[in-house]
């Protein structure tokens, strides 16, 4: 581009701009990462309940998948610069709001319009970093330094979170976040001219309908699978209720699509295999994902590390997925085919699940978790960069944002199933297991009379009853099973994982090879 019609004023210099771009990029994807947070760990040091926590999160990520139907039409409305600064503001303005209110209501509210508006934020970041970096890989970094944040932009938040819960109030988290807004203000206004990335559109005919039964259809189909274990599934009226919802809201959003002289969504980009094989990989790549919140409940339940150290063991994760996203850059910049990366990143996250199952020990040592997570989250990095491209780059320009959807869609029901798959596995394996426990327990076996004594001996110690002492030592010895029970369960969990992700592997190897036996047949 001509530097009379570059985005970035003529006096700042390159090497300047791209790290002050993405440093006004962190605010956005601190927030986007707010709704990336792992629920089971979150909930445990917020005091909520999980599952309220995760349908929190739910919901502003449906709201985030239904702003990505309408901002290409924003982006169309207004210049890049006037962009940022409206939608920079309005996201100070909820943050604002959210300090003055304690109501449980009106804060699930506020965060619901903060999901639409963090994307909007952010989203038209990445065409302006691709303008600022001048390489041919530009469009490659640019989503690179984008999901290095989406990977562990949580931790980040979260260490944000500790210290503010640590030395301040809760409202200190949310003048940070601000602070980080007042200075992404500043570079926008400092950097930027008032030039257009996409040709200029009228603001109307957004099909606002569409949205809308999206929404109702998001909403309702997280509302089931979040909350459908602690209300017994099918004996809750509510939960029926929920999913004859997302069907209902399903079919008239097809329907609306299909109608619809502007869809919201051109459902040609199932058409391209490579965009329908992605929305695959991107499914069993969050499955293997949403285990980690299993590990964390570890930590925290059997292991009973402090929740400040879990955090810091957590960073192990984030070096990883750096190192794994700097990895992926190196390949394919040197044009290592595709399912060369996937093979690697599978087969390192294969290995990861296999790795944790022979970890779940009463005691495990801070470095072989440790060394365990950094090795995932190399996995992790190494995928979803290339994983994306794949998507994108497979389908016209036109319908690329189609592409998008489709991953951010993908991403949001994976994440919402993940968790209620965790968790009912969670409890029905413990339950089993807690149960063969107890049944097959010996209380003749000199380990178990050896572990009786023990417990016994402390309580002993601190009652003067007997039966107070005999009453804590029961309670003492079902907390031990339960806890041996959670450990044996994410063996099982962790050893399926294991295989599932071998069989990904076996897949995206024979899948040329089948296919093209299978059309060289129907030519003969």
């Amino acid at each position: 581009m001509e530097k009379g019609n570059s985005l970035i004023k003529s006096w700042v210099p390159g090497k300047l701009a791209v790290p002050l771009l993405v440093f006004a990029m962190f605010p956005h994807l601190m927030l986007l990462s707010m709704f990336n947070l792992n629920s089971t760990f979150t909930a445990s040091f917020l005091d909520m309940e999980v599952e309220d926590l995760q349908f929190m999160f739910s919901m502003a990520y449906a709201m985030i998948v239904c702003g990505l139907f309408v901002h290409s039409r924003l982006f169309g409305a207004m210049n890049v610069r006037l962009y940022l600064l409206v939608t920079t503001m309005l996201n100070i303005v909820i943050l604002a709001a959210m300090t003055f209110t304690r109501n449980p209501e009106l804060m699930i509210g506020l965060r619901i319009i903060q999901g639409p508006l963090s994307l909007f934020e952010g989203c038209i970041m990445i065409p302006v970093l691709i303008n600022a970096i001048k390489t041919p890989n530009a469009k490659f970094i640019a989503y690179a330094v984008l999901y290095s944040f989406m990977l562990t932009g949580d931790k980040y938040s979260l260490s944000i979170v500790k210290f503010a819960i640590e030395n301040y109030s809760h409202n200190a988290i949310i003048y940070t976040i601000i602070g980080f807004h007042l200075l992404a203000l500043l570079i926008y206004l400092l950097l930027l001219n008032p030039k257009r990335v996409f040709p200029k559109k009228p603001l109307y005919q957004l099909s606002l309908g569409g949205v809308f039964l999206l929404a109702i259809s998001l909403m309702s189909g997280a509302f089931f699978l979040v909350y459908g274990k602690k209300y017994n599934w099918f004996e809750f009226e509510n939960i029926i209720l929920s999913l004859v919802s997302f069907f209902v809201f399903a079919a008239l959003f097809l329907f609306y699509q299909i109608t619809n002289k502007r869809p919201l969504f051109h459902f040609d980009v199932f058409k391209s295999e490579r965009v329908v094989l992605g929305v695959i990989l991107f499914f069993c790549f969050y499955v293997l994902r949403s285990s980690m919140s299993n590990i964390y409940q570890v930590m925290s339940s059997v292991w009973k590390w402090p929740w400040e150290y879990i955090l810091q063991v957590q960073y192990f994760n984030v070096v990883g997925s750096l190192v794994g996203i700097t990895i992926s850059y190196f390949l394919f910049t040197r044009n290592v085919p595709l399912k060369t990366i996937f093979i690697l990143a599978f087969s390192i996250l294969s290995a990861c699940m296999l790795w944790f199952s022979y970890l779940f020990y009463p005691e495990t040592g801070t470095f072989d978790i440790g060394i365990a997570l950094f090795t995932e989250g190399v996995g992790q990095g190494i995928l979803i960069t290339p994983l994306v491209f794949s998507m994108i780059g497979s389908v016209h320009p036109s319908i690329s944002g189609s592409a998008s959807q489709a991953g951010t869609a993908t991403r949001f029901w994976t994440s919402t199933f993940g968790f209620a798959l965790m968790q009912n596995l969670i409890w029905h394996l413990t339950t089993k297991h807690e149960f063969l426990l107890t049944q097959n327990l010996d209380v003749t076996h000199p380990i178990f009379q050896q572990a009786w004594s023990e417990v016994f001996g402390k309580s002993s110690a601190k009652f003067l009853l007997y039966n107070d002492a005999m009453h804590i030592s029961v309670l003492q010895l079902k907390a031990q099973l339960a806890q041996q029970a959670l450990l044996v369960a994410n063996m099982e969990i962790f050893r399926g994982l294991f295989i599932f992700g071998i069989l990904i592997v076996l897949i995206i190897i024979i899948y040329r090879p089948i296919k093209s036996l299978l059309l060289s047949s129907k030519v003969k």
